[in-house]
This record gives C-alpha cells, structure tokens and sequence, in this order.
C-alpha cells in the first residue's frame, strides 16, 4: 500500500458520499415537504391542525440505521448539494474534497438568507449568496485543511450576508442547549451550547477556581497528582452542584439508581454480558449500565444523597399494572413503569429518554385497546404522531416493552428496550 492509494480511496469515498447525496433528493424530494392532518380535539367539537415535516426521513433513518435526527441532517445537506450548491457536488464527484469538506459548506449555506425559500426574490437571493460562498470557499477546500476551510467559509458569511449577523446571531439562540454523551469506563461528556461570550466567560472562571484548587491540593496524596484537566472538572461540578470547594471534597449527587438486592448486597455483581439469571442489575437513570461496585461506593458515601428504586412488577410491587378498558388515561404507577422499562421513545433508532415522551396505546383506545403494559409504550410526540396520522403502525406490542412497527413502505422493523 501507497500513499497514493489512500489518496484514491478517499476519492472513492467522496464519489460514493456525492451518490448518496443524489440518492437522498431521489427519495425525499428536492424540497422539505410537510403534510398536514386536520384532527378533532378530545371533546369531539374542535379542530385542530398537525403539521409533519419530511415524514420520510423516518422511512430513511430506520433502513439505514440512523438516528431520525441525523437521517434529517443528511437529507437537508443533500438537497443543497444537488440544488444550489452543485458546484460542491462536482468537487465531491472528482475527489477535489472529501465529505467533510462538503459539510462545512451545507452547515455554512443554512446560516444564508432565503434558505428553503420555494421561489422569487428569497429564492434568487439564496441562489446568489450560495454561488458567492462556493467563488470564495472551493479553493480554499480544494487544498487546504477542514480548519481552513471552516475559517474561510465564516468569512465568507461576514462577507456575504454582513447586514444578517444579527438575524443569525437570534435564531442560533435557539439552538442554545446542554446535554450528555455517555461514554466507555464511567466517563461522560456533558456538552453546552451558549453564546460566545457565555462560553468564554464560564471557562476563565473554571481556569481560576481550577488554578486555587491546584495550589491548594499540591501537597494532598490524592488529588495533588491530578492534571489541570481533572482540576478544571472538579472546578465545573463544583460550581453547578455546590458544597465543593477543595478537589478531595465530596460533592452532593442526587440521581437515581435501578439496581436488584443480590447485587447491591454484593452477593453478586451486575454484567451487561452476562444472561440476567447469572448477574444482578446496576443502572444510572438516563445514562445505562454502571458498575455494581460504583454504586455500593456511592450508596456507602454518607455526603451523598441517592433516590434509589427497585422496579419490580405485580405481585412484588402491590400495584395494579394492568388497569384494562377501565381507564384511558395512563395511572402514575402504570406511566411510571413503562418509562423505567422502555427507557428511550419505542420508534426504531430514536434515543429520546421515556421520561420525556408520551405514553401510546399500540392499538388505540378507541379501537379496544387495553390501558396495560402489553399496550402500552413511550413515543416522542414526533413519533407518536407519525404512528397516529403518519401511516407509520405497530403490528406487535409486547409486554417487555419490544415491538415491531410496519413503515409506510411496507417495511418491518423491530425494537427493543436498551438492555439493564
């Protein structure tokens, strides 16, 4: 092998990303399309409207693989490679840039006004601005790195559209959030999205508490061997969780814990490989599996305060958990234990956490479907309207939370909880 050959690979894969690219507008348009359900309310004498954008981005995530909202993204990339931005399809084409290259472009094109505009004035002014960004920035990606590129192309915008800063500076406001990825040997990464100067100004006070407990810790056996980077993590917590103030001092957690009594009793311990009749069940609500050791230390630590739930069903429990046709409305207990058994919304591929979705009959009460474990699950609202309204539909709903959904194309998905 060559350096060549590495060199004609990566062409091949940009070849292959600009064929999936022209694929993608095949099968969901050029254009987003929304369809629109007139509906009555609950008392039978409103109407109100449900407006479903690109329901076919779901149809393309679960044969993929992809989570609906990158299904979504590349769907949205798609249409402005084969549309306005078609001179960065042909680099893609020929292997001038590589996929990333092209990314920065479409992310770059969004921010541009008239984005989406179907015709006219909006529509020409998106055009030209498009054809601006591609004169400044394709040279720049023909032979420079992601970094320059990306610098390159927030000049551009400056350039380009200098009256919209304002404009995109309030609709990226939106966009403000903060959320976790879990990742491999109890670490996490907890991620927030704020404004500039936010973010700027919340690191210089975690580089100075960072820097007092460094100082202040050299000489302890524990915490004076940590890195600048451990420091500057404490120093975060702290501030968010308070009562910290020195890195060996113990910080208040409140979170819940599902975990078994032979493995918080450490008679045996929890292993995700293992069949559940050989190991017990240690989980961190809305994060997974953790170790049954983390969790006896935690619950031993008398500065932590831990909400732990056993989650049993009936007849351990004492609560009725099938209420049958007696009720629609879902009981707290009831709602309770299907969002501790589904933990994420049921649609194939979506990691929306159950706590935040709704509870869905599979078959609908108003066809004679039961208020009960077998027929209930969580949906997101995006999904439960597809399932209502979108001709997405649940052939088979079980107990244990698994399921199997028929799409509109008449293709079969199945979905199981994520395991203890």
């Amino acid at each position: 092998m060559s350096i060549a050959a590495l060199q004609d690979i990566e062409r091949q894969l940009a070849g292959l990303y600009a064929r999936q690219a022209e694929v993608l507008v095949d099968v969901a348009s050029s254009k987003p399309h929304v369809d629109e359900y007139l509906i009555l309310g609950t008392d039978r004498d409103d109407e109100r409207s449900i407006r479903i954008e690109d329901a076919v981005r779901e149809e393309v995530a679960a044969a993929l693989r992809w989570a609906p909202p990158t299904a979504q993204a590349r769907i949205d990339d798609a249409r402005l490679l084969v549309g306005p931005l078609r001179a960065v399809l042909d680099c893609l084409r020929s292997g001038e840039i590589t996929a990333q290259h092209a990314r920065i472009l479409t992310e770059v094109a969004q921010r541009l006004p008239g984005r989406w505009a179907e015709a006219g004035e909006d529509a020409e002014t998106f055009a030209t601005a498009c054809a601006e960004l591609m004169r400044r920035v394709l040279p720049v990606a023909r032979r420079g790195t992601l970094s320059m590129t990306r610098q390159a192309a927030k000049r551009a915008v400056l350039a380009i559209d200098a009256a919209g800063e304002q404009r995109r500076r309030e609709r990226a406001r939106c966009t403000r959030d903060v959320w976790v990825v879990d990742e491999l040997d109890g670490i996490s990464t907890l991620s927030a999205r704020m404004t500039t100067e936010h973010a700027h100004a919340v690191m210089a006070e975690i580089m100075r508490a960072a820097k007092t407990t460094r100082s202040a810790a050299a000489a302890t056996p524990e915490s004076g061997s940590w890195t600048i980077g451990e420091h500057r993590v404490h120093a975060l917590a702290a501030a968010v969780l308070g009562g910290a103030t020195s890195p060996d001092a113990t910080i208040q957690a409140h979170i819940d814990v599902v975990i078994d009594l032979p493995t918080l009793a450490a008679l045996r311990d929890a292993s995700i490989d293992s069949s559940p009749a050989d190991s017990g069940i240690a989980e961190l609500r809305g994060s997974g599996p953790v170790s049954a050791a983390a969790v006896r230390d935690l619950l031993a630590d008398p500065d932590v305060a831990v909400t732990m739930r056993r989650l049993v069903t009936d007849p351990l429990s004492g609560h009725l958990l099938d209420y049958g046709r007696r009720t629609y409305a879902v009981p707290q207990a009831l709602r309770d234990f299907v969002v501790a058994r589904d933990k994420v919304c049921r649609f194939p591929g979506c990691r929306r956490r159950a706590d935040r979705c709704q509870i869905d009959h599979a078959i609908a009460w108003d066809d004679g479907g039961h208020t009960s474990p077998l027929n209930l699950g969580a949906l997101c609202t995006r999904h439960h309207q597809l399932k209502s309204h979108g001709s997405w539909e649940i052939t088979v709903s079980r107990a244990d939370g698994s399921c199997t959904w028929r799409s509109p194309q008449g293709r079969r998905y199945d979905h199981d909880p994520p395991p203890f």
